[in-house]
């Protein structure tokens, strides 16, 4: 079937409308500057003052509630393509991304959005692995390819 590796955005899709409306409900409700924030800091910094001189008032974070980096702000990089086995034991209904947002939910996180669960494991991947570690896995699929077919056609 084409683009059924799409597939998997229908869910996405559906939670676009919700990650926009807590985005702007998150940029909405904090009117202060953080208490830790001190003027002159906030003074030096240019993102956060005007043309005027004036000094922008930033909402203050809330790691707990808030997604780490907006959607609008995300730059995707390249796609990522494997086998539906890989796929599933990383992102399927009791993947490791799956487990991951239970065990946040549970200890307090919420709205745990997908790109940070993609980019917490690219991240956790990177600061982990080696390149021996890819490239034994890039060998061991190639073999596993030899043996037999990998990807076998629905229709």
């Amino acid at each position: 079937m084409p683009f059924e590796d799409l597939s998997d955005d229908d869910e996405n899709q559906s939670n676009l409308g919700d990650e926009a409306l807590d985005e702007l409900a998150g940029t909405l409700s904090g009117d202060s500057k953080p208490e830790s924030a001190d003027e002159s800091t906030l003074a030096d910094d240019p993102d956060r003052t005007n043309e005027d001189g004036t000094v922008t008032e930033v909402p203050e974070y809330d790691p707990q509630s808030e997604p780490a980096f907006p959607t609008a702000k995300a730059q995707t990089q390249h796609s990522i393509y494997c086998l539906p086995d890989t796929w599933e034991a990383i992102d399927g209904s009791s993947g490791l991304l799956f487990e991951a947002e239970i065990t946040l939910r549970r200890n307090g996180y919420d709205a745990v959005q997908k790109r940070e669960l993609h980019n917490a494991i690219l991240r956790a991947a990177a600061e982990t692995l080696t390149a021996e570690d890819i490239a034994e896995a890039f060998v061991s699929t190639r073999d596993e390819r030899a043996n037999g077919v990998l990807l076998h056609d629905d229709s």
